[in-house]
């Protein structure tokens, strides 16, 4: 497939796909993904959607991008020497190592606007920084202890404050790989004393007592634009739709979507998953995903997750061409 502009056949989904408007400004959307070969359908349902509003699109694979530094310019350039000039860019890294957000930094440092900022990205991609900005601003979050490494202390302040039960989570991760449930405080030691040797990070979460069940609230552009439960199967906990969790229509409440809307804003996202709990005391935020993959959402949702993505890149190109143009009169004028 050429990865620049060409239409790609429509994706299964159930969801009619958005008319084009007759009259759409020439806007190029740059999309920097691993997903170079647009294999997944969260890329692919974009592209379409994109191409069905008219809009060019280049997909960039961060280890195919050139950045090219000459004579105070800074240019970008995909892998086969072509320069790329988008109007936005959409962050659409989903690597847990977080490889290529040099990238969207060389983009940001360029002064082209970029959806899903590379700051916002990271804090997403980190748990313990998630935790972090959901604790300073004030979003309902279960209790967190987290290190870099295993300090002598760590095993008990960890029984203090969190339990057990508690939930140990990779530092970086997605899909629920690797998240742990321990049951008994020799669990927690035996955990640190693993970690340890190991030398990895921890972070432990408090597990909160739910029906079941937990929501994925997807967020486009400040709003909450849709929602589905993830119900655990019988005799396991994980609700992740990858670990076997069943996905089921969720209406947005306004408290829903406040509280997504609140962790998403204090991250620093334009986009993201946000996993909520239902525990004793209300909402709370488990963790937030910034390229999140809406496959069956969509279809469950009964929302073009898509179309909303594209509706937003074309936005944000349209208003910061705007701004541009003022910025130009302002200056003639001065």
């Amino acid at each position: 497939m050429n990865s620049i502009g060409n239409p790609l056949p429509a994706p299964a989904v159930s969801i009619p796909h958005i008319v084009a408007p007759k009259e759409v400004p020439a806007v190029q959307v740059a999309i920097v993904t691993h997903d170079r070969h647009a294999r997944a359908y969260r890329t692919r349902a974009l592209l379409d959607r994109l191409t069905a509003r008219g809009v060019r699109w280049v997909l960039l694979s961060p280890d195919r991008t050139i950045l090219e530094m000459r004579q105070g310019t800074l240019r970008f350039l995909d892998g086969a020497g072509r320069v790329v000039t988008p109007d936005v860019v959409l962050n659409a890294l989903y690597l847990a190592s977080g490889y290529g957000l040099e990238v969207i930094e060389g983009f940001e440092a360029a002064g082209i606007p970029v959806v899903n900022s590379a700051a916002g990205w990271r804090k997403a991609k980190t748990k313990a920084l998630a935790s972090v900005a959901f604790c300073v601003h004030g979003v309902a979050h279960p209790e967190t202890v987290c290190s870099l490494g295993v300090p002598p202390a760590l095993g008990a302040v960890a029984h203090a404050t969190l339990g057990p039960p508690l939930v140990y989570k990779p530092w970086r991760g997605t899909m629920g790989a690797g998240v742990t449930l321990l049951t008994r405080p020799r669990s927690v030691y035996v955990a640190m004393a693993r970690l340890a040797r190991r030398g990895a990070p921890v972070y432990l979460q408090r597990f909160v007592p739910n029906p079941g069940r937990d929501i994925r609230v997807m967020v486009v552009g400040g709003e909450a634009i849709g929602a589905t439960y993830r119900l655990a199967r019988r005799g396991r906990w994980k609700t992740n739709i990858t670990a076997g969790g069943i996905p089921a229509p969720c209406p947005v409440t306004p408290e829903l979507a406040a509280i997504a809307l609140a962790a998403t804003a204090s991250v620093g996202l334009d986009i993201a998953g946000v996993d909520v709990i239902e525990g004793p005391q209300g909402y709370q935020i488990l963790e937030i995903n910034a390229w999140p993959n809406y496959e069956r959402f969509d279809q469950v949702a009964g929302v073009d997750v898509a179309d909303r993505i594209a509706q937003l890149l074309i936005a944000r190109a349209q208003k910061a061409a705007a701004d541009q143009a003022e910025a130009e009169v302002a200056a003639a004028d001065g």
